[in-house]
């Protein structure tokens, strides 16, 4: 017991001095400011993609919000996959101008798949490398008028992958949604921000984001549970750049029910892990290889590397084997049986600490990011005080996905929101 406590000690130590380089991103998250792009040298020609499966409740506002974007429209092209759809999503799509692709195929009814198709067909009908770069949006997501305008100037000047700030159309729902919301801020002031200001890769966050065509000549081949981190560590082994543009806002619908959380970060923690072991050797490869993004590799690696799950897991089995072994070895068998009881209020105090934490750092978050949050001050206090209750439950979630099979399943939306009335509470 004493070399495996002491084998856990090195490897945490290990594992604390490898990332921390972390704590001058998070520093810099928060006093840096936002890069401005210069103008753009020419605007560049975009295809809109967008995958929606039954969305009719929510898809007119995120086509309505893209008409009325302040950048050549005839340089647009908006290309929907109505993916397994029973409700009028096409045709509300075909009445605003997109070009729909309509897909019927349940047994793969996965949003990953149904991109490759889409892809499959714009090639046929338009060639892929027809427009210079492609933007991906979800169906509930609404642009700021500006959105195209500030995340091409940011294009212009990388050339591989843009990602936009991803803001929260509903985040005063409930602490479900806010949860959701200060979880996506604080990517933005710990990792997009901080990235871009040392000119380093960010990581993709499912939508919201311009991909080079070039990138995508051979057609979209990232199908899994998360093929939006597929994607970003693909990308970015390969060495291409993943830039974060600030003024380019976005804003996406977040759960508000427990049920529809826990499916959700199952799929997430799921994914995520299935990207670890099929992608880590290149990411590792890359840190030797890759001379334009050796640190990015390095850092994605570290992203992506399931330490929390490892680490519960490692815990619980020392706790377990310790446990044992003093119950083989103990003279009053009942003692040892009664000491998992004692250990509570040691529990109970870990727990409160790491709340405790938690709530810090999402008041911080908030702080920084407090303007682009639409929600009262006082609800925001609560909202600040409960989101423990999501930061803390990843693990959970992630050791039960290991024993579950997870199925992609579209998250409904049914946020009726558009932008003017957005516009109208950010005022």
């Amino acid at each position: 017991m004493e070399l495996l406590q002491k084998i856990g000690s090195v490897l945490l130590t290990a594992y604390s001095i490898l990332i921390a380089y972390r704590i001058v991103f998070y520093i810099a998250g928060f006093f840096t400011k936002a890069k401005i792009y210069p103008t753009a040298r020419k605007n560049h020609t975009y295809g809109i993609v967008i995958a929606a499966r039954n969305e009719e409740r929510v898809i007119g506002n995120l086509l309505d919000s893209i008409a009325l974007q302040d950048y050549d429209h005839s340089l647009l092209r908006v290309f929907v996959v109505a993916d397994n759809c029973v409700d009028g999503t096409a045709r509300i799509c075909r009445e605003k101008g997109a070009v729909v692709y309509e897909r019927h195929d349940p047994e793969k009814a996965r949003k990953g798949w149904a991109l490759e198709w889409l892809f499959e067909n714009i090639r046929r009908d338009y060639g892929i490398e027809s427009v210079d770069a492609y933007l991906f949006f979800d169906a509930d997501n609404l642009l700021a008028r500006d959105f195209i305008t500030q995340l091409d100037r940011a294009f212009d000047q990388c050339g591989d992958i843009v990602v936009g700030y991803r803001n929260t159309k509903n985040f005063d729902t409930n602490f479900i949604s806010a949860a959701y919301g200060i979880h996506f801020y604080d990517a933005t002031m710990t990792m997009h921000r901080p990235r871009c200001f040392f000119r380093q890769s960010t990581h993709i966050a499912g939508t919201g984001c311009a991909v080079a065509s070039r990138l995508l000549k051979d057609g979209w081949h990232w199908t899994c549970l998360t093929e939006d981190t597929q994607l970003c560590l693909t990308a970015i082994s390969q060495g291409v750049k993943i830039d974060f543009c600030e003024a380019a806002e976005f804003f996406d619908e977040q759960p508000y029910s427990v049920d529809v959380m826990v499916r959700q970060r199952l799929r997430w923690a799921k994914g995520r892990l299935a990207c670890f072991f099929l992608l880590f050797p290149k990411l590792l490869r890359g840190i030797f290889t890759c001379r334009k993004r050796r640190f990015s590799c390095y850092d994605m690696f570290f992203y992506i590397l399931p330490y929390s799950l490892i680490s519960a897991l490692a815990s619980i089995l020392y706790a377990a084997a310790m446990f044992l072994s003093r119950l083989l070895t103990a003279e009053v068998p009942l003692a040892v049986l009664s000491a998992p009881f004692a250990a509570v209020p040691g529990l109970l105090s870990a727990l409160a600490v790491s709340w405790l934490g938690t709530v810090a750092e999402g008041a911080v978050v908030v702080l920084r990011e407090r303007r682009h949050i639409r929600c009262g001050t006082g609800r925001l206090i609560l909202y600040v005080l409960l989101w423990p209750v999501f930061a803390l439950t990843g693990v959970p979630v992630s050791i039960v996905s290991l024993f579950m099979r997870v199925k992609w399943k579209p998250i409904r939306h049914d946020r009726d929101i558009s932008l003017a009335e957005l516009e109208t509470v950010g005022r």
